[in-house]
C-alpha cells in the first residue's frame, strides 16, 4: 500500500511539475517583455528552478519526504532532456509549422518583442504571427534559445505528454478501483489523443489543447479529492497555458472551468473547495488574458475592436475557404461533423481533387491508414476506428445505465463530463476537423472508464472490443514516428548534399521560408532566386520550398545571401 502511495505522490508531483515549468516559462518571459527584456537563455532554466522552489513550499503534503521531492524533480530534468534530444534530431515538415509557426519562434528568439511591436509584412504570414496567441511559441523560443536549434522548441510536445501521462496515471492509481496494468493502459490510451500524436513532431498546437484538456479534467477530480495548495497551482498553470495556445484554448478553458464551478457549486457543494476553486481559476484566468495574453488579447481588442482577430472583428480574415472540403459546401455543422465521423480518413480540402468516401465503421483500407498519421487530416481526423469506437461507446453507454438501473445516479460525474464534452463539440462549427474538437478522443474513454469502475463483468466482452479497436487506432497513429523519422533521413541527405557543393545555394521559399533558418544552423549559403522556370529545380522534402546547386561558380553580383 505504502509503495503504491508513494508512487501516486512521484507521479502527481512530477506530472504537476511539468506543468507548472512551461507555464512558470510563460510567465518568466511574458513579464520580461513588459520590462524590455527578450527571450534569453536563462528563462526556462529559471522558470525551473523557481518551479522547484514553488513545489518545495506547497507540495509538503505530497511528497512528504526528501526523498520523493528530489526524485520528481530528477524526472523532471530527464523528461525535459530526452523530450529535447528528441524534438531536435527531427524536422518539423508541416505546412503551419514551415510557414509561420517556425518563424514566429525564431523571431521571439532573435528579439521580438510582442508587447512593445509588431513583425513588418516583409515578415512571412506577419499579420497570423502578430495576432495569434502565442502560448505555445513563447517556451519554444526559450528552449531554442538554449541551443541554437529551432527544432528543440518541440520538445514542449513531449513535455506536456509526459505530464498528462503522470497526472493520469496517478489519479486511476489513487482510485484504487483498477489494477496498475489496467491503469497504465488507460493512461496510454488517453494521452495518445491522434490529433496530440500526429503534431508531436511539429510545432502546430492544436495537440497541446488536447493534453491540456485532459490535464484540466484530471487535475479538477484532484482538486475535489484534495484542494491543497500544489494542486490549485497545477490547475492554475493549465489555466494560463491552454487560454494562450489558440483563440479556441481560450473558450475551451472557460467553458470547462465554468463547468467545473458549477459542478462544485451546485452538485458537489463545500464552499470552501468552491471558494479555493473559483479565485485560483479567477486570478489565472486574469493573469492569462491581461499578462501573458496581453498580445494578442488585450492588444487585439484596443486595435480591432475583437480578442480574436484577424478570424473576427474589423476587416476580418477567412481561413476556412481555402481548407474546407469538396462537398461541405452549404452544409451545416451537425451534418459535416457526421460526414466526417462516418468517412473514410483522409486529407480532402478544395484543391486537391480528393473526394468524401461515406464507409462502413470498422472497416478501412489503405488510405485510411496513411492518412491516419498526418498532422491535420480534415475527415475523420481521429482514425480508421473512430467512428466504430463512438458507436461502441453508446451501446456501452446503453448498456451500462440498463445494468447499474436506478443506481444510475452513482455515475453522475462520467455523464457531467460527457455533457460537456459533447456541448463543446457542438459549440464549434468546424467541428468536422479533428484537430478543432481534440477534446472528443476522450468521450469513448470516459465511457470506458465508467464500465471498468461501475460494472466489471457483465459487459467484459464489449469492453474487450473496446480496447482492441482503440489500440489498432492508436497503432495506425504511430506510425508518424516511422513517418517523420523517414523524413528527416532525406532531409538530412538534402542538405547534406547542398553543404557539400561548397557553393551558395539557389532558392525559392514560397510559403515555407521558416526553411532559411534549417539553412543558417547548416551553414549553408543561399541566393533568393526565382526558381518557377527552372527545370531542375528541387522540393525540399515536405515544403513548398525549392532549390537548385548550382553547377558551376556563381556569380557575385547575383548573390543576395542569407537574408
Amino acid at each position: 500500500m505504502q509503495v503504491t502511495e508513494n508512487k501516486v505522490k512521484l507521479l502527481l508531483s512530477t506530472g504537476g511539475l511539468l506543468v507548472v515549468t512551461v507555464a512558470m516559462t510563460l510567465l518568466v518571459v511574458t513579464t520580461g517583455f513588459f520590462a524590455g527584456i527578450n527571450v534569453s537563455q536563462w528563462q526556462f532554466p529559471l522558470s525551473f528552478l523557481l518551479t522547484a522552489a514553488v513545489y518545495f513550499y506547497t507540495g509538503k503534503v505530497y511528497y512528504q519526504t526528501l526523498s520523493i521531492y528530489l526524485q520528481s524533480l530528477l524526472t523532471c530534468i530527464l523528461v525535459i532532456v530526452i523530450s529535447m534530444i528528441i524534438a531536435v534530431n527531427f524536422y518539423d515538415v508541416s505546412y503551419d509549422g514551415q510557414s509561420y509557426h517556425m518563424e514566429e519562434i525564431y523571431q521571439l528568439k532573435n528579439g521580438w518583442n510582442p508587447t512593445r511591436e509588431l513583425l513588418p509584412p516583409s515578415v512571412n504570414m506577419a499579420l497570423y504571427i502578430n495576432h495569434y496567441s502565442k502560448g505555445v511559441e513563447i517556451p519554444q523560443s526559450a528552449l531554442y534559445s538554449l541551443t541554437n536549434r529551432i527544432e528543440t522548441g518541440k520538445a514542449t510536445n513531449f513535455i506536456l505528454l509526459a505530464a498528462a501521462f503522470c497526472l493520469t496515471l496517478s489519479l486511476l492509481l489513487n482510485l484504487g478501483k483498477l489494477s496498475a496494468p489496467k491503469s497504465v493502459l488507460l493512461s496510454l490510451l488517453a494521452v495518445l489523443n491522434p490529433v496530440a500524436v500526429n503534431q508531436l513532431f511539429s510545432t502546430y498546437v492544436d495537440g497541446q489543447i488536447a493534453i491540456l484538456l485532459l490535464c484540466f479534467f484530471v487535475t479538477a477530480i484532484w482538486v475535489i479529492r484534495d484542494a491543497g495548495y500544489f494542486n490549485l497551482i497545477v490547475l492554475a498553470s493549465i489555466v494560463i497555458i491552454t487560454a494562450n495556445i489558440k483563440f479556441t484554448g481560450l473558450v475551451y478553458i472557460v467553458l470547462f472551468a465554468a463547468a467545473f464551478l458549477a459542478w462544485l457549486l451546485f452538485v458537489n457543494y463545500n464552499k470552501v473547495l468552491f471558494q479555493k476553486a473559483f479565485y485560483t481559476i479567477l486570478i489565472s484566468g486574469c493573469v492569462a488574458v491581461f499578462v501573458v495574453g496581453y498580445n494578442p488579447y488585450v492588444k487585439n481588442t484596443i486595435s480591432f475592436h475583437h480578442p480574436f482577430y484577424p478570424l473576427m472583428g474589423e476587416n476580418k480574415v477567412d481561413i476556412m475557404g481555402h481548407n474546407l472540403p469538396s462537398g461541405f459546401e452549404g452544409r451545416n455543422g451537425v451534418s459535416k461533423f457526421f460526414i466526417s465521423l462516418f468517412s473514410h480518413t483522409d486529407n480532402v480540402m478544395v484543391g486537391n481533387k480528393k473526394e468524401i468516401e461515406l464507409k462502413i465503421p470498422f472497416t478501412f483500407n489503405k488510405n485510411d491508414i496513411v492518412s491516419s498519421y498526418a498532422i491535420d487530416t480534415r475527415i475523420a481526423g481521429f482514425g480508421a476506428l473512430f467512428s466504430g469506437i463512438i458507436l461502441l461507446s453508446v451501446l456501452l453507454l446503453v448498456l451500462l445505465f440498463r445494468k447499474t438501473g436506478s443506481q444510475w445516479k452513482t455515475m453522475k460525474s462520467g455523464i457531467y463530463a460527457l455533457g460537456i464534452i459533447i456541448l463543446s463539440v457542438i459549440l464549434l462549427p468546424e467541428s468536422w476537423w479533428a484537430r478543432y474538437v481534440p477534446q472528443l478522443w476522450y468521450f469513448p474513454l470516459i465511457i470506458l472508464l465508467m464500465s471498468e469502475l461501475y460494472i466489471k463483468e457483465k459487459i467484459k466482452f464489449l469492453r474487450i472490443l473496446m480496447y482492441l479497436c482503440l489500440l489498432v487506432n492508436v497503432s495506425f497513429t504511430l506510425l508518424v514516428f516511422r513517418y517523420n523519422f523517414a523524413m528527416t533521413r532525406l532531409i538530412n541527405t538534402q542538405m547534406q548534399k547542398m553543404k557539400e557543393s561548397g557553393q551558395p545555394i539557389f532558392v525559392q521559399w514560397n510559403s515555407a521560408e521558416a526553411n532559411r533558418i534549417r539553412f543558417q544552423e547548416n551553414n549553408i549559403r543561399y541566393t533568393n532566386r526565382n526558381l518557377e522556370k527552372t527545370p531542375d529545380a528541387e522540393k525540399i522534402i515536405c515544403s513548398e520550398a525549392r532549390f537548385v546547386v548550382p553547377s558551376g561558380p556563381l556569380d557575385p553580383q547575383t548573390s543576395n545571401q542569407n537574408d
